[in-house]
């Protein structure tokens, strides 16, 4: 797991309604990157000091995600993003020296994605006047996906001389993934009632593919032939849609 570390200041900071000096700034973002989604964080301080007459300060944190290839960020929801927090102390804000730090954190990012915040500020005074408010964004947080993507790129069906009656299914099996798979196997299934056939692989290296080769039936569109990668769900594979192809048979 890797910690990337990012200091933020009032870069980013988009003033709302009335016009309100330097007194809120997010900083400390922290990007918490890890092979297991759950452990995926990132996290945001904000700080808040008083305007003069403040009776109340509030926050809102927003989080916001771009998932590789949009166009714009999107918000994210769930447990309290959006909803506005107040200080535990309900006379913080009351008095001039005041400092109101609140670390906000979340965790189970989906990946490849970017992430920032957006926290809103606002001063409340007498009978819940709004005094000011200003909206200040964080820096951006990059997840990409680490996990193993097994796939099976492409089935090749080959003539086999002499044998009439066979083929050979060539297929290249990939790791389009940012890490090794582990063991795993691969299920090659003929068309027609015939025993499927595994092979054992005991690794496959990040962005890396093999050929293996299998004898079969002669290639027919009434009896599909598939090669399935990791049948069993050994690997901690993101994207199990591409583990399995069916052959097309030469003319077809």
């Amino acid at each position: 797991m890797g910690v990337l570390v990012c200091a933020v200041g009032a870069a980013g900071a988009a003033s709302v309604g009335a016009s309100t000096p330097a007194r809120a700034r997010v900083q400390g973002l922290i990007c918490e990157h890890a092979l297991d989604p759950p452990a995926r964080a990132v996290s945001i301080t904000a700080v808040m000091l008083p305007l003069r007459g403040t009776r109340r300060m509030q926050m809102r944190f927003q989080l916001q995600r771009k998932a590789n290839g949009a166009a714009a960020y999107a918000s994210v929801r769930g447990g309290d993003l959006g909803r506005w927090k107040s200080p535990a102390d309900p006379t913080l804000g009351q008095r001039p020296g005041d400092v109101w730090k609140f670390r906000k954190p979340i965790v189970g990012l989906s990946a490849p994605a970017a992430y920032r915040f957006r926290v809103s500020f606002r001063w409340l005074g007498a009978r819940g006047r709004v005094l000011g408010r200003v909206v200040r964004l964080s820096g951006v947080c990059f997840q990409p996906e680490l996990r193993p993507d097994l796939l099976v790129q492409s089935i090749t069906v080959e003539s086999v001389p002499g044998r009439p009656q066979v083929n050979r299914y060539v297929a290249v099996i990939r790791n389009a993934g940012a890490s090794a798979s582990g063991p795993f196997e691969i299920l090659f299934t003929p068309g027609g009632a015939l025993p499927v056939q595994t092979v054992p692989v005991s690794d496959m290296a990040a962005h890396s593919k093999r050929t293996y080769g299998f004898n079969g039936p002669v290639c027919s569109d009434a009896a599909a032939t598939t090669v399935t990668v990791d049948p069993e769900d050994k690997v901690d594979d993101f994207k199990r849609s591409n583990n399995s192809l069916t052959a097309v048979c030469p003319g077809g």
